[in-house]
């Protein structure tokens, strides 16, 4: 299971902004409201291990764990012929099936994670994951749809939610941000400095958490 934020701006977000948080819903890829962020953290049912992201990247092969991998059985096997990509970006996944067939293999660093842009100052969830030979790493390298800039994953630090919540732990990833919450206000920061977080709406730089959500 994973956890899901909705962060909104303090200055203009609204009840009716937070419950609905779509500005858009006819579209195969909704757009959420300017003055909103919607964060994902961690895998679903479907894709938590690198077993299944073998399944959905078509890698015939067997599962070399000796127990499985839910209480009540794995997901049904028709599921992974409706899923072809976890990243939803056709040139990355060119890139991933360049690497398979090259022997590149899936590590167990994988998840929803916040990606952020330096230059927009703007937050957006993708799927990280990683390919591995000898010691060579690839990890795909998403573009923001707006300035065309590099984004880079964000760890969110939940040291408060330690005592009811799975304490997710990803080995040997370089997180170049770290978010956090202080005094009830979302905190961006790298090595260098402290970052801001943008509304795209009012041009407001305080949000906070609206909502908790989980998902499968």
């Amino acid at each position: 299971m994973g956890t899901g934020y909705i962060l909104g701006c303090n200055k203009c977000a609204t009840e009716e902004d937070i419950n609905n948080i779509y500005a858009s819903e006819d579209d195969d890829d909704p757009t959420i409201k300017p003055n909103i962020y919607e964060i994902s953290l961690g895998g679903g049912m479907l894709c938590f291990c690198k077993e299944q992201l073998e399944k959905i990247y078509r890698i015939d092969k067997e599962y070399d764990r000796k127990y499985r991998l839910l209480a009540a059985g794995d997901p049904p096997e028709e599921i992974y012929k409706l899923i072809d990509s976890m990243t939803e970006d056709k040139n990355i996944d060119k890139i991933i099936f360049r690497k398979i067939t090259k022997g590149f293999e899936f590590t167990e660093n994988l998840g929803y994670f916040p990606y952020y842009c330096e230059n927009c100052n703007t937050l957006i969830t993708h799927f990280y994951l990683e390919l591995k030979k000898d010691n060579c790493i690839y990890t795909p390298e998403y573009i923001c749809k707006d300035c065309s800039h590099i984004l880079s994953p964000a760890t969110w630090d939940r040291k408060d939610e330690i005592e009811d919540e799975y304490e997710y732990e990803y080995y040997n990833i370089k997180f170049k941000y770290n978010i956090y919450v202080e005094n009830e206000i979302i905190k961006i920061k790298s090595n260098e400095s402290e970052k801001k977080l943008i509304c795209k709406k009012c041009g407001n730089d305080q949000f906070s958490i609206k909502r908790k959500l989980f998902f499968d």
